[in-house]
């Protein structure tokens, strides 16, 4: 039956329309899910492409995937592994030079005034020059400042010295100390006097230096190390010691003085001064008096020492005895006498 002025007309094409729609959602969703694939499309290290997604992916932080609790730098302690400090070699003393039995002779009174070459005709081996004498006089041109009234022998001396001493003769350069009279009269501060201040004097009539003074120490270091530089091999101290002889009652000396360990002290600043190779000897006399007595000498003190020499007035099996048993004897005693000993080391006195 036909309604009045309508008709049952649906259009054309509508299922293509439908067709289309469908096609381009599709299309829409494709691209929708291309994109958001893009962010899990991983490739490895050869190249190739894979899927990693969400709930397929580890906790783990990989290399290119920053950790989620990055560590402050703060936070980070680095411990340096310092190198163990490396032990320092200690310095090496040299030793001092291991002394063989000495023959020698001592040149007579002037002999720096002659010859080198006559002087040197003279000498067997080895020989021994009196450099300062007991008065105070000096037997070569020195450089050290003396006081007034030291005798100097300038001149050849000196350039003659130096000819012996670059000899292959051994040298011994013997130097009267503590006993010195010019030296203690032109610097009476540096003497050993009386309670009333003037310069004492033994019993031979000698004034002494007074070895707990300053000014005693460095005039004698210069000698000795003026000595060393010349070309001399050993040092020795005559003289050495407080004297026995004369009024000991008008000696003043300071109260509680200990006359062994001034004379140590002395002793070692004049060794300090020396080079290594140069030995440090002292005498011995009998005028010097008993071991430990007035003279402040005892078997310890001139043990220290590189060399003892002792006149024929001492009482040589005695110091023997009293010195310790590491004393080298062979080297380290030596006689002074005026013939040739049948046996030990010696210098023969002019």
């Amino acid at each position: 039956m036909r309604t009045k002025g309508y008709s049952s007309y649906h259009g054309r094409g509508g299922g293509k329309k439908t067709g289309w729609v469908v096609v381009l959602s599709l299309i829409l969703l494709a691209a929708v899910a291309f994109l958001f694939s893009q962010r899990y499309l991983v490739y490895d290290e050869t190249g190739k492409a894979h899927w990693e997604l969400p709930f397929s992916r580890s906790d783990e932080p990989t290399p290119e995937q920053p950790e989620n609790n990055p560590v402050s730098p703060e936070d980070v302690v680095i411990e340096r592994e310092e190198p163990e400090p490396q032990p320092q070699p200690e310095p090496q003393v040299p030793e001092r030079p291991k002394l063989k039995e000495l023959h020698a002779q001592e040149l007579e009174n002037g002999s720096l005034w002659w010859s080198p070459e006559y002087v040197l005709s003279l000498v067997d081996e080895s020989m021994m020059v009196e450099v300062k004498r007991p008065t105070g006089g000096i037997t070569y041109g020195t450089d050290v400042d003396t006081a007034s009234g030291v005798v100097v022998e300038r001149g050849v001396t000196r350039e003659n010295l130096t000819t012996l001493l670059k000899s292959d003769s051994y040298a011994v350069a013997r130097i009267s100390c503590l006993r010195d009279t010019s030296y203690a009269e032109g610097r009476p501060e540096t003497a050993l006097t009386t309670a009333s201040g003037d310069v004492w004097y033994d019993g031979d009539g000698r004034a002494w230096l007074d070895p707990t003074n300053a000014d005693t120490l460095a005039y004698l270091s210069a000698i000795c190390q003026e000595c060393a530089k010349l070309g001399f091999d050993e040092i020795l101290l005559d003289g050495f010691g407080y004297p026995v002889s004369g009024s000991q009652d008008a000696l003043a000396l300071p109260g509680g003085l200990d006359k062994t360990a001034a004379l140590t002290a002395f002793a070692a600043a004049i060794r300090e001064a020396l080079p290594e190779n140069v030995a440090l000897s002292v005498t011995y006399r009998g005028e010097m008096g008993a071991l430990g007595g007035a003279s402040g000498l005892t078997a310890e003190l001139l043990s220290g020492f590189d060399r003892i020499y002792v006149d024929e007035s001492v009482d040589r099996e005695a110091l023997d005895k009293a010195l310790p048993e590491t004393f080298d004897r062979a080297g380290g005693l030596v006689l002074l006498c005026y013939d040739k000993p049948q046996s030990g080391g010696y210098v023969i006195m002019p």
